[in-house]
């Protein structure tokens, strides 16, 4: 576990935790770092991230400022039932919302960041163009898509040779994107939705079927500056993103746990009580009257407040089997990142192509894979539907604590990777920091548990004791027991400070991250 006075980092990639402190070295602040952090693990992680995808940040300014800057994609304005159709809303072209992980990238670091655009970017052109080395993991995840990836020329030609998984060690090198990158580090953002860059992903999308447009492209709207939404938790402040991200639910999760007179020296009562609270709270979610994208301060106040968690944990106290709901939640595969400087900037970055290696389709000439966020959308539903312009839920959380009592610099920033695993691993970290007083690599470590609404558990098996079982068995359907530490329960990347300025990290060790300090 990293320590550091200075600055940390913490990314879900060695190559990308050294491009962020590259950067500070260099004298970048916190955003120029982890927008070096973000190019590059768009250049290491191109099953979890990357051009095609989308991007949400929570900022903390050393003035004590907070801000969300809202990265979350939307449909093409051409989306509906009848030209998507649902063999098509999963994988391939038609899947795709607007890429907006350019945009946000760009904006983030020409209003907030110190260096120049191709400083910040030329680790992850330098990683590109060179490679790195292929990894037992980056092989098994092409393993478990190769039949929906060998369709693809464009995603067969960067991810395999001869029809075989690029070799373990052998060097990962992706010259479509360098060119890519350097494009962008010249021609800035813009170009990916205005310029030659857009030109191509027109003609991409034009050529195999997709829906973005031209005008698309070029009428996304620059990332959304909002206030995060917050809520108290035994006497912290926990601080995260509004929808369509998932930091409501997290708020939530931890609101309604807190209310719930629990024994926490109780494991199997412990673990229990978590995966029902995430079934629960999920539950709620699909009931709410409104589109994610048009909620108000006021909506996100009481659905995080007293009144609305009482009623969630009285759900929970239950103690029965919900009515399964048809759900189609998979693992997911996002990255994050966390980034602190030595002025107290903090950032924690969560980006995402949605689906493990996204819509599994590329564009050949540009390198990257294009994200499947409609895969999120209802077909017909009576507030969110499949329609153009339509802004798909996610699930990203990126998340900071603060003690209540002094709230000039954030205790804690971390976020996940793990599609709705993001609100049960963080909430999971959090309550092991807060409630059980581990320290962040211990409660990085710690086993986990996930329940889902079509009636299953999942927890690993370190903490699945026969006990265990049984008493799950009496709220799901279906209990599975997961590897001691399984890629599937979830990634989190998390930084903390201790009362004397000491930053120290963690990063999951069910995936490949790492972390550092200067």
């Amino acid at each position: 576990m990293a320590e550091s006075l200075r600055g940390m980092v913490s990314t879900a990639h060695p190559s990308a935790t050294q491009a962020s402190l590259k950067i500070l070295r260099e004298g970048g602040n916190a955003i120029d770092a982890a927008m070096a952090g973000a190019w590059a693990i768009s250049v290491c992680e191109p099953s979890g991230s990357g051009l095609g995808g989308q991007t949400t940040m929570l900022i903390h300014f050393p003035d004590g400022k907070r801000l969300v800057l809202d990265g979350h994609s939307y449909g093409p304005a051409g989306v509906s039932t009848k030209s998507v159709k649902s063999s098509s809303q999963r994988i391939g072209y038609k899947a795709t919302t607007i890429p907006s992980t350019v945009a946000t990238l760009g904006m983030a670091g020409s209003r907030f960041g110190k260096l120049p655009l191709a400083q910040v970017m030329a680790p992850a052109i330098e990683l590109a163009e060179n490679g790195y080395p292929v990894t037992r993991l980056f092989r098994k995840q092409v393993q478990w898509c190769r039949a929906q990836l060998l369709k693809n020329p464009a995603a067969e030609a960067i991810l395999f040779r001869d029809g075989k998984v690029i070799k373990r060690r052998e060097l990962f090198r992706q010259p479509q994107l360098a060119l890519t990158l350097k494009r962008l580090s010249s021609a800035g953002a813009d170009d990916f939705y205005r310029g030659e860059i857009a030109r191509e992903i027109v003609a991409d999308m034009s050529r195999n079927g997709g829906l973005i447009t031209a005008d698309d492209l070029a009428g996304l709207a620059v990332p959304i500056q909002h206030e995060p939404i917050s809520t108290q938790f035994r006497g912290y402040e926990i601080v995260s993103v509004p929808p369509p991200g998932g930091g409501l639910q997290l708020l939530q999760a931890l609101k309604v746990l807190e209310l719930i007179d629990l024994d926490a020296s109780d494991p199997n009562a412990w673990y229990e009580t978590i995966a029902r609270v995430m079934q629960v709270v999920y539950r709620d979610r699909l009931s709410w009257p409104f589109k994610p994208d048009e909620m108000t301060d006021s909506m996100h106040r009481w659905l995080v407040g007293a009144d609305r968690a009482a009623e969630l944990a009285q759900q929970v106290r239950a103690e029965r089997k919900q009515e399964v709901i048809e759900d189609d939640e998979d693992e997911g595969d996002t990255t994050h990142l966390c980034v602190a400087d030595e002025s107290g900037m903090v950032v924690s970055l969560t980006q995402s192509i949605q689906s493990l290696y996204g819509a599994k389709v590329a564009s050949d000439k540009l390198g990257f894979f294009y994200n499947n966020y409609l895969s999120t959308i209802p077909r017909h539903g009576k507030f969110l539907s499949l329609v153009g312009n339509v802004a798909p839920r996610s699930n990203a959380a990126p998340t900071m604590v603060f003690d209540s009592n002094n709230k000039s610099t954030p205790i804690m920033a971390l976020g996940a990777a793990g599609s709705r695993r993001i609100t049960s691993s963080v909430m999971q970290v959090i309550a092991n920091t807060l409630v059980h007083g581990l320290a962040i690599g211990e409660a990085v470590d710690a086993p986990r548990i996930h329940g889902t609404l079509s009636g299953k558990a999942y927890v690993e098996r370190r903490v699945a004791t026969e006990e265990m079982v049984r008493r799950l068995g009496n709220s799901f359907h279906v209990v599975e027991v997961k590897a001691a530490r399984s890629y599937s329960m979830g990634g989190v990347q998390a930084i903390a400070r201790d009362g004397h300025g000491v930053w120290t990290a963690s990063a999951d060790p069910r995936r490949e991250g790492t972390s550092s300090g200067l």
